[in-house]
């Protein structure tokens, strides 16, 4: 039985982080979901008395999860969890839990935790063309259709997507308005104007989308639209309608005979595409920009893995007479390696 008190606490931590350190309400989900393995862990026992609790934190997450799959949960998850409940004894120990100390709570942590070596999912070009060949027969399967492609072309994440308004788009100059003053939720509270990529093809299929959104009230105040005409144009877009988007592109995905993958993925796509394209540092900082990352470092520790048969067409092409082949690479790999030492000094300094 979980400790009434330790509930308490940490609904109140909670909402100091809403209060006082603002977090974004998906910040707060997840940070709420975090504390919850450590409600799990605890049980009767106060937090106050947990520095004897065994086992011990970490080695509880190395064998529960509470979403009820199977398997033990990844190690970033881990990671994540074990940073957030960190900054919570961190704030007990500030409030009145004086058995908290900091010495203790530097333990909480799980050494040389890493998962088993995989390569990073993504859409690639060739299945994005064939989502956006595939056939529709109704309007919500155009819509899915139709937002895939976009979500491709866009890079963007997916609970920014489903509340973009229709006024934000303007496909013909490839522009998106993320703009949170706009209605658009994007992580973090982040504003930019971000560009599609220039596929005709792909943009084709958008623009057709387009057309039919803002040519049908009283429905089209966003470009995944509402489907029913009972729903005013200016009706909020709802906490779960990201999960509404992920059922309808399945569903659709599935009687196509497509393989579905999660939105993210799209988002991943975009990122490689882009990458795998870039012929100098310029290119590889606007790719990062588009997608709204606060710095290159992350996009090249996140996205630019390559695929296995990438790596080793890549090395299979290594020391071969392919004029100007191999020094192009080497001449990118070297100022991309300048660029992230000046901005490592600038944050140094």
């Amino acid at each position: 039985m979980i400790n009434k008190q330790n509930w308490k606490m940490t609904r109140k931590y909670l909402d100091y982080r809403l209060q006082v350190d603002q977090v974004s309400p998906d910040s707060m989900e997840k940070e709420k979901t975090h504390l919850r393995y450590l409600l799990e862990w605890a049980q009767e026992t106060s937090f106050s008395e947990v520095v004897t609790h065994r086992p011990t934190f970490p080695e509880f997450l190395l064998v529960h999860r509470l979403d009820g799959y199977q398997g033990h949960l990844s190690a970033v998850y881990i990671k994540k969890i074990l940073s957030t409940v960190r900054m919570f004894f961190i704030w007990l120990s500030d409030n009145g839990y004086k058995n908290i100390k900091q010495a203790w709570v530097k333990t909480i942590k799980v050494k040389r935790l890493s998962d088993v070596p995989k390569n990073k999912e993504i859409v690639t070009l060739e299945e994005i063309l064939a989502i956006s060949r595939a056939e529709t027969l109704t309007r919500e399967e155009r819509r899915a259709r139709a937002s895939l492609v976009f979500l491709y072309l866009s890079g963007m994440r997916i609970g920014a997507f489903v509340s973009l308004p229709v006024r934000c788009v303007d496909i013909s100059n490839r522009l998106v308005d993320q703009f949170p003053s706009l209605g658009v939720r994007t992580k973090n509270g982040k504003h930019a104007t971000t560009y599609l990529l220039d596929i005709p093809e792909l943009l084709h299929v958008v623009q057709s989308w387009h057309d039919e959104v803002v040519t049908t009230p009283p429905f089209c105040s966003y470009w995944f639209s509402f489907l029913s005409s009972e729903l005013l144009d200016f009706h909020p877009v709802g906490k779960f309608r990201s999960n509404l988007a992920r059922r309808s592109f399945k569903a659709w995905l599935d009687r196509v005979g497509l393989l579905y993958h999660s939105p993210h993925k799209f988002r991943h796509g975009h990122i490689h595409y882009g990458l795998m394209r870039s012929k100098n540092v310029a290119d590889f900082k606007a790719v990062s920009m588009n997608v709204m990352h606060s710095t290159i470092e992350i996009t090249d520790q996140f996205y630019s893995v390559l695929h296995d048969d990438e790596v080793k067409n890549r090395i299979g092409l290594l020391g071969k007479n392919q004029p100007g082949a191999r020094s192009q690479d080497e001449e990118i790999i070297d100022k991309l390696r300048r660029f992230l030492d000046l901005e490592r000094q600038g944050k140094d300094k």
